[in-house]
């Protein structure tokens, strides 16, 4: 018996495949209608709110809305959150994840389906490729076809308007942390800064990169979001579901067919040409659904035609039962939100426009003067939140037979009047001396008052004048 030559191996399969590129179908519905809008609205108003004016007075920026890493601290319309304060910026990201974690136990990822950057831009570039391009089976047909003349067009045409889109992006991000008016000329003459052309050249490219070519691939595998969601959602979270009892078995049909043994999918297809992630929601709920309800508008226009009931594909919870809005999950989302927003608001209106702060001299702590006083130097600053110079008075007390002195001001008085200048932080050098018959008193606290008649500035320090 001859000996059969040992099987090759089998070839490894590659660590990478490229993904097809997904050409999704226009269609015409609520919810189309509904992405269309909120996209132009969410579009217009990141783009239109960094060019809005507002009035803070002389030497102020006026910029509506502002990030300013000169100032460090962030312009909000009339209010202003110093770097001390980004604990409100803090609370309000809180917040905001808040208010997204009540949403998705309610209705999964809608926000990746209709507010998200990443859908809202891709949407967008989307629209341009339609236009320069045609609908799908023109884009699959110029696809596969060889480098024509009409192919150069049609591509050189849609990566310009792409391009066009990605600079306009990247100039409307840049100017949230630098003037809009200003940053805009220097940037369209030339005379901007290489740090704000790089980061207009970032913004750009990012946006060109992410929205015209990764698209649907940041919502599968670079996004943690969709990995994060699955511990916010339970059997009463309404989710973009097929109905698989209704619709099995599928098959082509024809209107007015009558087919017991059939169910109410036809099997076009539709609902998968239209998903911008390319998925097909009949094999169940997957993690790159995200919940855009477009393939509900093309199963709910297919059935229509077949005079069969809508919603074959339809907002429903895993249960199939009637959704429950309050449940534990979502009661405790809700409260958590409603309560953070109440003490954000409340720190907010409680904040102080005026802030004392003192820092005294680490060598000699004290010092113990010819006539038998005893003399403490300190730094005090003024935070002055105000756009305007507040004046007022600087007193101590804690301590008996203390007196003030200003370095090149007043010297040995109990009341020291001093200015801070409008929106910084003013320092003065001050020195504290006791009485030499005064009782000395070791490690007691003296506290810092700065009155302006409006508001009341305070800082306790624990001093030693007894050396």
């Amino acid at each position: 018996m001859s000996q059969q030559p040992p099987s090759a191996p089998s070839a490894e399969p590659p660590l990478y495949v490229k993904t097809p590129t997904i050409h999704p179908r226009a269609v015409k519905g609520p919810h189309r209608s509904m992405k269309t809008w909120l996209g132009i609205l969410l579009v217009a108003v990141t783009a239109l709110l960094p060019w809005l004016r507002w009035d803070r007075g002389p030497d102020m920026p006026h910029q509506a809305v502002l990030f300013s890493f000169t100032d460090m601290r962030a312009y909000l319309f009339g209010m202003d959150i110093w770097a001390q304060q980004f604990y409100l910026l803090t609370g309000i990201l809180i917040l905001a994840c808040l208010v997204l974690f009540l949403a998705t136990s309610l209705f999964g990822r809608i926000w990746c389906g209709f507010s998200c950057p990443q859908t809202v831009w891709t949407d967008l570039f989307v629209r341009i490729e339609r236009l320069c391009e045609g609908e799908r089976n023109a884009r699959l047909r110029l696809e596969n076809q060889p480098w024509t003349v009409n192919k150069i067009l049609r591509k050189t045409a849609k990566h310009a308007l792409w391009i066009l889109v990605s600079s306009i992006t990247g100039l409307i991000f840049c100017v949230y942390f630098t003037d809009a008016y200003a940053a805009t000329a220097e940037l369209l003459t030339g005379r901007a800064s290489i740090t704000l052309y790089s980061f207009w050249a970032l913004f750009a490219g990012c946006t060109y990169g992410m929205a015209g070519f990764v698209r649907e691939q940041m919502c599968i595998y670079m996004c943690p979001w969709p990995r994060i969601q699955g511990g916010m959602l339970d059997e009463n979270t309404l989710n973009v579901t097929y109905d698989v009892a209704r619709g099995e078995p599928r098959g082509r049909a024809k209107k007015g067919q009558e087919g017991a043994a059939r169910g109410d999918c036809v099997d076009c297809r539709l609902c998968v040409q239209v998903c911008p992630t390319g998925i097909d929601i009949r094999d169940g709920v997957q993690m790159a659904c995200i919940n855009c309800g477009l393939c509900i508008d093309a199963c709910n226009s297919v059935m229509a035609r077949f005079d069969l009931p809508p919603n074959l594909i339809g907002w429903l919870p895993e249960s199939k039962t009637k959704p429950k809005l309050f449940r534990p999950r979502t009661l405790i989302y809700g409260g958590l939100t409603a309560v953070l927003a109440l003490v954000l608001l409340l720190a907010t209106g409680l904040r102080r426009e005026m802030d004392l702060s003192v820092l005294a001299d680490r060598s000699p702590t004290s010092m113990r003067m010819s006539d038998g006083s005893v003399r403490d130097g300190y730094t005090v600053k003024l935070v002055n939140r105000h756009h305007r110079a507040v004046s007022g008075d600087l007193t101590v007390t804690g301590i008996p037979g203390l007196h003030l002195t200003r370095i090149g001001g007043a010297e040995n008085v109990s009341v020291l009047h001093l200015t801070a200048q409008p929106d910084t932080v003013t320092t003065f050098r001050v020195y504290i001396r006791q009485d030499r018959d005064a009782p000395k008193t070791d490690h007691a606290p003296i506290l810092f008052n700065f009155n302006n008649g409006m508001a009341t500035a305070r800082s306790v320090f624990q001093v030693n004048m007894g050396q």
